[in-house]
Parts: C-alpha cells; structure tokens; sequence
C-alpha cells in the first residue's frame, strides 16, 4: 500500500467528511471521493464510517491516517532541512488584512536581501477561521492575523503585536458631528442619533465585520447598508463624500480628510497576532520574518486602544 497525497486523508479525517475537506484543499469533491475509494481498494477495507455525511474512521481508518501524519511530518522537516541547508526554499505566509499586506510590502526589499533564494508566498483571507485552517493543515508556515474577542486562538499560542480600536466616522460636516462636543460617544447613538444614517459595512467573514454584526445585535438594531466594501481607505473616501458612516480601524481613521472619528463607549477592539504554524521549522529565513514582522513601527509604538 502506498498513501499518496497523505494531506488529502488527513484533511478528509479532520473535517470528517468530502466537501469541508475540499474547500480547505481547494480541490474538487469528485477529486477526494476518488481518491478516497481507490486508497480503500488497495488497502482493502473501508478506512470511514458513511453516516448521512458524515465521516468517521474505522480502526484501519486511523492506522492509515496516523501513517499520512507521519509522511507529512517527514516530507516537511526534509524539505525545510535541506532548504535551511542552501539558504533555499519557501515560506508560506497568511495575512488577513489589508495592512498585513502593505507590511509585507514594505518588508518584501529587505528580506529578499537577506535571503535572495527563498520565495515568500502569500495566501490572502479576510477571514481569520480560513487562515487558522491553513495553520492547522500546514498549508501556511507563518500568519499575521486579526483576532476579535470571540475567537478561539490558534492552540499552539501565538505573538501579541498590538491592539486595534475600531472607532465610528462620519463626514465632518454632518450635523451629528456638529453637535457633539467630545470625540467618545456611547454605543447606543448608533441605534439612536444615527439610526436613520447609512452605513459602510466591512465585507463579510472579515474581523471587523463580524465586530460590527455582534455590536448591532446587542444593540437590535439594523442599519441601512449602503455597500460592503474590503478597503478602508476607499471606506474613508466615501464617508468623507457623505456616502454614511462607517466602523473603522483608530491607525486609518486618525490621518483621514474630510471625516471625524468617534470613540465608543466600551470601545470594539481586536488583536493583531503572529502565529506559526505548529511544528515549522525555524529556518533561519522564517525566523528573520517573524522578527522583521514584530519589530516593525507599526507595532512597536503603544496600543492603539
């Protein structure tokens, strides 16, 4: 018997069932339904339990997968070794928002200097489930995320970069914003003062976005969407041309024109984390980013809370 793909089993095992595991694959379910029958003909026994869809494995189920791990763990620390060896080889990094991307932008120049031979390769989600998936399934070495309250942390822990608060804006001329005084209002002006104004609403399965679903339905209060959009500069653009009001992260919201920002009252905030992924090795490539990425200005100054 020879388990080729071992990731496909693995994944299979780990979602319990087709479809979830190839999503996270991104292969198709016809791929992984053959693939799964023809690895159970040659080992000659069923490896999973079909129950209305879902997956469970059987003895022999779980010998093969635990000998899949196995390859795995061997086929990366050989490729990593060898690579760490030559200076050569990739990193994976995952990166959930708009600023992950400009930082790895900015730090692109110096870290090719340093490692001319290895290629950094981006995978970008809005959605930090996604990205914590890639973690687990080694699809990504390294991650810059965004991490709300009510998320469950990657388990093998992760770094603090900094904290975000998410601040409300408005067009500085709106009449709301002449009539306030301080710049800290309580939440419920969003289901009061403004509940008749239009809203700017982050794009789904994003940090913010499900902040902002979280926030209105502790308030019971639907706004009127205007757009969804995954830009907060093009956010910040259109609310200062009067197109509404919108939750943005305080390092945007705070060199904006034409706007005027809000803190709220038990403020929304959320983390910024780096996370590797559980068993990488720590070449010398990867362990140059993680540091590159922590030590960057955007981090090294106070909370932004």
């Amino acid at each position: 018997m020879e388990i080729r793909n071992p990731n496909y089993l693995v994944e299979i095992a780990r979602q319990k069932g087709i479809s979830r595991a190839a999503e996270q694959l991104f292969v198709t379910q016809s791929t992984l339904s053959q693939y799964l029958l023809k690895l159970e003909a040659e080992v000659g026994t069923p490896l999973f339990l079909r129950d209305q869809g879902r997956l469970t494995l059987t003895d022999a189920g779980r010998i093969c997968v635990a000998a899949a791990e196995d390859i795995l763990r061997i086929e990366q620390t050989a490729e990593a070794s060898v690579a760490a060896l030559q200076n050569r080889g990739q990193i994976d990094l995952g990166v959930t928002s708009v600023w992950g991307m400009a930082l790895v932008a900015d730090l692109l120049p110096e870290f090719r200097r340093a490692y001319p031979y290895v290629t950094l390769r981006i995978t970008e989600n809005r959605s930090y489930r996604q990205i914590k998936a890639a973690l687990r399934a080694g699809r990504v070495d390294l991650a810059v995320m965004a991490v709300t309250p009510d998320d469950d942390v990657p388990a093998q822990g992760y770094v603090h970069l900094r904290q975000e608060e998410i601040v409300l804006v408005l067009p500085a001329d709106h009449p709301f914003c002449r009539e306030q005084a301080g710049d800290t209002v309580p939440r419920s002006v969003l289901s009061g003062a403004l509940r008749e104004v239009p809203f700017l609403l982050s794009c789904r399965d994003s940090s913010i976005r499900r902040m902002e679903e979280e926030l209105f339905t502790q308030l019971m209060f639907r706004p009127n969407v205007v757009c969804e959009l995954n830009s907060n500069d093009i956010a910040l653009r259109m609310v200062a041309d009067g197109a509404g009001a919108a939750l943005i992260p305080l390092g945007y919201a705070r060199t904006a024109e034409g706007i005027r920002l809000f803190h709220l009252e038990a403020p929304l905030v959320r983390e910024d984390v780096l996370a590797f992924r559980k068993g990488a090795e720590r070449t010398g490539a990867l362990e140059f980013l993680a540091r590159r990425i922590a030590s960057d200005a955007r981090f090294r100054s106070c909370d932004e809370t």
